[in-house]
């Protein structure tokens, strides 16, 4: 009795069981591939850039006859960068340097650029943009200043006096006061002309002479001691 010969498989039905083998095969090495991509896709888009708004310090360099009127605004910049170039900047403020002349008027009104943000060492990122454009300093309109006090006496000799004799101007330094552009001018003050005879062993009270100065200017003391001295040779 001949038996019915088997059923071999179709070729679709063989195709079928060598994919699902394949895809079988080396699992751990291919679970290990997507974790990989995975973990490179996070570190990709980690580093992409994202927008922050900073606090930005801003240090007027200032010459010594300003004094400033009021606080400094706050001024604010937009930093794109990496996430963790932006942490940076929580411990280290980017800042805006500026010189401020002597001749600066009373109220100054200063442009600020983004390019003007100086980021701190080691900071990889670009400031996009500056809040405000633009800010205002207003500056005290007197100062005050102390400078020297030098002699415009003239020593007249008597009684056959001879030798190099010098006043001696007590005090040797006065404060002087007024409108600050004309007091930022002022580097030394004089005594009035006058004249006093030597020998004379008592002293006089000497003006400083204010006529020169210009207007408003005042100077603390008004007058100065004066005592002839004779030089050593």
């Amino acid at each position: 009795m001949t038996g019915t010969p088997a059923e071999r498989p179709s070729a679709s039905h063989r195709r079928a069981t060598t994919g699902l083998t394949g895809l079988s095969r080396n699992l751990g090495l291919k679970g290990t591939a997507v974790f990989l991509a995975v973990v490179l896709w996070l570190v990709v888009n980690a580093k992409e850039p994202e927008i922050e708004l900073v606090p930005v310090r801003f240090t007027p360099v200032l010459d010594s006859s300003l004094v400033l009127r009021e606080a400094l605004p706050q001024v604010q910049a937009i930093v794109a960068g990496a996430p963790r170039e932006l942490l940076k900047l929580s411990a280290a403020r980017p800042t805006i340097r500026r010189d401020i002349a002597a001749d600066a008027p009373d109220t100054l009104v200063i442009d600020l650029r983004a390019e003007d943000v100086v980021l701190p060492v080691g900071v990889d990122a670009v400031v996009r943009e500056i809040e405000p454009r633009s800010i205002t300093l207003r500056f005290e309109s007197t100062w005050s200043r102390r400078v020297g006090v030098q002699s415009a006496i003239d020593i007249a000799m008597t009684n056959g006096s001879t030798g190099n004799v010098a006043p001696k101007i007590d005090p040797a330094v006065v404060e002087v006061t007024g409108p600050r552009h004309i007091v930022a001018r002022i580097h030394f003050v004089k005594t009035i002309r006058t004249t006093i005879g030597y020998p004379d062993s008592l002293p006089h009270l000497v003006d400083i002479d204010t006529t020169a100065l210009g207007p408003g200017v005042r100077v603390k003391p008004a007058q100065v001691r004066v005592m002839l001295t004779a030089e050593r040779p």
